[in-house]
């Protein structure tokens, strides 16, 4: 299968009571681990870059395989770029064949978020691909809970941004953060479940790494429709790495040591996958 947009991913998502779970890459091994994991589980995936690790990975690297995992498995693959910054970023992750990306102008002003999500929007979906945006701020967990909830998303302002800027999935501000939690995390199921109702896209949650299944599941059972997944598989990698690399007795090779941080990342996300898939209705 080619790289899918994540709208009919997250719309039939959203129907049948699960959610897709979007796992950060920075490797070859991370996108072989998650793809393999998502392939036996039978679930649909999205593979994220953090805009900050682009030049890392190299854009057109990460995308060309991308591009050849999807094709190499039946399940749905999308390839999305995870808070871009700016509109010349976002072009340039378009060209290189990214199918959906994520703007992320929450720490600016509502107009502005708005002004310049539309441009984002406009250049994305004239090659079709769908955008994601973030209205309200998501915090480090490091951070206190109540800056954590400083700044949720206010529900009407939502639905307001939904509907002129035209984006096809809303990141939202309801208590999660991202990385490890030093405090919290204390989640506004309320506010949620207003989120779901009022919004007209799907609802997505970031930070979701730490949190306790059953809040996971709160949230699918709201209506949560995409669970982004970053800090686990990124520690989960550098385990795998340690526990080979400590090994006196082993012979030490390139393969073997990202062999093992390739089964470590695979574990956990064929994990993560069931727990967002407990509520699944149908096979679709």
């Amino acid at each position: 299968m080619k790289l899918v947009q994540i709208t009919e991913l997250l719309a039939n998502a959203k129907k049948n009571h699960y959610a897709v779970g979007a796992f950060n890459v920075v490797n070859l091994e991370m996108v072989q681990a998650i793809v393999k994991a998502a392939e036996i589980e039978k679930s649909p995936i999205i593979l994220q870059v953090y805009h900050g690790d682009l030049e890392h990975i190299g854009g057109p690297y990460i995308a060309a395989i991308a591009k050849v995992a999807a094709e190499s498995v039946s399940i749905p693959v999308a390839l999305q770029l995870d808070h871009g910054q700016n509109l010349d970023q976002i072009i340039s992750c378009i060209n290189w064949g990214f199918s959906s990306i994520m703007i992320d102008l929450s720490s600016s002003d509502f107009q502005e978020n708005v002004i310049h999500t539309k441009d984002v929007v406009k250049e994305a979906h004239a090659k079709g691909v769908t955008v994601e945006a973030e209205l309200g701020m998501i915090f480090s967990g490091r951070t206190t809970v109540d800056e954590q909830k400083s700044s949720l998303t206010n529900p009407d302002l939502a639905a307001n941004f939904v509907d002129v800027t035209n984006i096809d999935a809303l990141a939202v501000s309801v208590g999660t953060a991202h990385g490890e939690y030093t405090f919290g995390p204390d989640i506004n199921f309320d506010l949620l479940e207003k989120l779901v109702e009022i919004v007209p896209v799907p609802i997505v949650i970031h930070g979701g790494s730490f949190i306790p299944d059953k809040d996971i599941i709160k949230m699918i059972k709201i209506g949560v429709a995409k669970v982004n997944i970053g800090t686990e598989i990124m520690m989960g990698f550098i385990r795998g790495l340690k526990n080979v690399l400590v090994d006196e007795d082993q012979e030490i090779t390139a393969r073997k040591v990202l062999s093992y941080a390739k089964a470590h990342v695979e574990k956990i996300v064929r994990k993560k996958i069931r727990l967002l898939n407990t509520l699944r209705t149908n096979n679709s």
